[in-house]
């Protein structure tokens, strides 16, 4: 069967091509600035459907050619003044769109496309936060997790730098979703030992969906979804390159990022590749955190055809992490300070080829995407020991989906769509098998009505999940073989699994466009999540305490209502949201009464219970003057299970502020700044079974930077410093909490990039 339908995507791109150019529709017009009328170049258009943009001339003029018939969807962006983002209906050879955008001094929206349909980021009934390519820049840290923890409601467990994980709204591991341009990424998510492998280098923006995503993504998307949406292609005819370089004191690390991009006038293509390196990180003492280095190399191609009969896109990713473990073992044998990965690492590889295509057959729209992902993990322990490599298993993935999008009316759109996943974990010869060899199949069915009534922007949708799980008969997992004791003798733990898990999931959202400026949105979801492998099988030793697996676990469902209020001017916005999550038969792990076998204390093992979830964030940026822009903003969560006991990894309540100061600049130095922030984070006194108490802690950073012209090449550059009075403090969702370690001290970082 999955040759059957590797073959369809293979062969789609040269059927269709060959069915030539039906007719060149063009999409032009002016882009003028909306307060004086004087056209605006540099204006960048965008449709993100089919990946296809150029750039406004002088006079603000643009073209776009070879497009489709049918409702698309167009993005005019430009610094400093607010996207328009505005739907076109195709249906002559020439249409003429003009737009006039408005001064703004505070945050503008975008085009998110993981809601289902692609829409602005304002309207979408789903509750999406965007991080953008420009604050990605200027966020200055090696850790993915970091970044991300800047949006709130979204925090990070972290082990280091380069081992961290998010949490969105309480919810981690395997209760989110975390998607590399769309592709639900497959790489042993159920422990905070081993982190998404994604590389962000290059991304045009990160999109968070912060509540169930469920309907659209299946299992494991109950808690939210990450999508870390790849880089556009060059304008159109044009060659684009970049080149940018990093340091940071705290791990004396460095990184690297190439990347070029090229587009003509219906095709493109893109290479990006980078490396970073870093040693031990120092705490607030200045004393080495042992073995927390890590080292990277990756990878990222790219090459599309563009038509007005559909787009049709090749990606692929390689990343390879080097990622230093820091456990008792490798305390009493690594030389802190270092930045080779010696002892006690996880040497990881991933490979990932996708196909993403999009068809327009007369007012209908059919996508089309397929995946393939290679997932090698490796743990290596001691090489002056007997055994050096403790574990090695291979992950192999193959997913895919299909949409189709039916004609649409200027209130109403509806789509129907099938995904599926196939996916096998195969152990090697290393001893430790955390978790056994076994065999998913997923395939589900799902539809989606989008309808305009006055001001009332409607979302529902409902979706059918079917998992069939097969472990063949084995060893259980575990972290040890010790032999378990039975009746006075030796016997090892037999595993074997044939289960299928079913699934229904609705969502019913809602968007109320109250006045221009003031809109609400309420949202119902259902989410579920399928028990993983190491829940149903592990039996042995992980880490330091023996983990009992439940054969019998349900799937974990939830119900979560969402009410959020967003308030928007050219000066200042708003965005406050509540949520209230009700997770059903939520899978976690508890101390029993059976003592371990050889010795190694008590039983620890999966078990279900009720729990809730509840809480919200607070935004709010504000610029009086064109100089000066103030943020703000709050996120907490309080999670409890129905005995009252508190559920693990819930972060502290959160509280970040900043005050950026703009220059007007010249002809040399265009847009210098100066930022000052503030991270309060407040006392966590309801820690989980097996945690304990957090006390408060403050976080100084500043941050200056412009933009400047070197001979005729764009460039930048960035001075940042996090952790600037050099606190010594141990954050709640630190997993070296229990080795008393604390969290990264000062780190001074300085980024210098060149556009060519």
């Amino acid at each position: 069967m999955i040759r059957y339908i590797l073959a369809i995507f293979i062969l789609l791109p040269q059927f269709t091509y060959g069915l030539g150019e039906l007719k060149n529709n063009k999409l032009n017009g002016k882009i003028t600035d909306q307060d004086n009328g004087i056209g605006l170049p540099g204006v960048s258009i965008f449709i993100p459907e089919l990946q296809k943009g150029t750039v406004s001339d002088t006079n603000g003029s643009y073209q776009l050619e070879n497009l489709p018939n049918g409702k698309i969807t167009v993005q005019f962006s430009s610094i400093g003044y607010e996207s328009s983002i505005n739907t076109v209906s195709i249906a002559k050879e020439n249409t003429e769109l003009n737009i006039s955008l408005p001064f703004t001094s505070v945050t503008t929206q975008d085009v998110v496309v993981s809601g289902g349909f692609p829409s602005s980021q304002h309207e979408n009934t789903v509750k999406i936060s965007v991080l953008s390519n420009k604050e990605l820049e200027m966020l200055s840290t090696p850790s993915l997790g970091e970044k991300l923890a800047s949006i709130p409601g979204v925090d990070v467990i972290s082990r280091s730098p380069g081992v961290s994980t998010p949490v969105i709204r309480g919810l981690s591991l395997n209760n989110i979703l975390f998607l590399n341009n769309g592709v639900r990424l497959e790489n042993f998510q159920f422990s905070t030992d081993h982190p998404f492998l994604i590389n962000e280098e290059g991304a045009d923006h990160i999109e968070v969906i912060k509540g169930p995503a469920s309907l659209l993504y299946g299992s494991d998307a109950m808690g939210g979804v990450i999508n870390i949406v790849r880089e556009k292609p060059a304008p159109a005819n044009t060659l684009k390159a970049d080149i940018s370089s990093e340091y940071h004191s705290a791990t004396h690390g460095y990184s690297t990022n190439i990347g070029v991009k090229s587009s003509q006038k219906n095709w493109f293509w893109m290479l990006r590749m980078n490396q970073q390196s870093h040693k031990d990180y120092k705490d607030g003492k200045g004393d080495y955190v042992p073995n927390t280095r890590f080292n990277s190399n990756g990878v990222q191609l790219g090459l599309g055809l563009q038509n007005n009969f559909g787009s049709f896109k090749i990606y692929y990713d390689y990343i390879q992490p080097k990622l230093g473990m820091t456990n008792e073992e490798s305390i009493e044998v690594v030389n802190p300070g270092n930045r080779k990965n010696y002892y006690w690492y996880q040497n990881l590889t991933q490979h990932l080829i996708s196909s993403r295509n999009r068809l327009f057959i007369g007012n209908y729209k059919l996508e089309l995407n397929a995946a393939y992902q290679f997932n090698q993990r490796r743990l290596n322990g001691n090489p002056e020991n007997a055994i050096f490599r403790l574990v090695d298993m291979d992950l192999n993935t193959f997913t895919y989906d299909g949409k189709l999008y039916f004609p649409s009316s200027e209130s109403s759109e509806y789509l129907i769509g099938i995904q599926g996943m196939h996916q096998s974990n195969t152990n090697h010869e290393a001893p430790n098998h955390i978790i056994p060899n076994a065999q998913t199949d997923d395939f589900s069915v799902f539809s989606l009505l989008k309808k305009e009534i006055n001001i009332v922007n409607l979302q529902l949708g409902l979706r059918y999940d079917h998992r069939a799980l097969y472990v063949p008969e084995q060893v259980a997992a575990g972290h040890s073989h010790d032999e378990a004791v039975v009746n006075g003798e030796h016997e090892e733990e037999v595993v074997h699994i044939n289960r299928n898990f079913d699934n229904l999931n609705a969502s019913l959202g809602a968007t109320f466009q109250i006045t221009n400026d003031l809109l609400m949105r309420a949202n119902l979801a259902t989410g579920y999540r399928a028990p993983n492998l190491a829940e149903l099988t592990q039996h042995g030793l992980h880490g330091n305490r023996f983990e009992e697996g439940n054969p019998e676990l349900y799937p974990q469902k939830s119900l979560e209502s969402d009410l959020g209020v967003h308030y928007h001017t050219n000066s200042h916005n708003i965005d406050f949201s509540l949520f209230y999550n009700k997770v059903y038969d939520y899978i976690y792990m508890a101390l029993t009464n059976e003592l371990a076998p050889e010795g190694s204390g008590f039983v620890y093992s999966y078990q279900q219970q009720d729990a809730k979830l509840y809480g919200g964030e607070l935004s709010i940026n504000v610029a009086p003057t064109s100089f000066l822009k103030l943020h703000s903003d709050y996120a907490m969560v309080i999670a409890k299970q129905n005995d009252n006991g508190h559920l693990p990894f819930i972060p502290q309540h959160k509280l970040n502020t900043s005050v950026r100061l703009f220059a007007k600049g010249n002809q040399t130095f265009t847009s210098p700044f100066i930022s000052l922030s503030w991270k309060h984070a407040f006392k966590q006194n309801h820690p989980s079974q097996f945690k304990s108490e957090t006390s408060a802690y403050d976080l100084i950073a500043i941050q200056t930077g412009t933009d400047f012209q070197l001979a005729k090449y764009q460039t930048s550059l960035v001075l940042s410093a996090n952790n600037l009075f050099n606190e010594t403090y141990i954050d709640h969702l630190s997993s070296l909490k229990p080795l008393n370690y604390y969290n990264p001290g000062r780190n001074v970082s300085i980024k210098f990039s060149v556009k060519f």
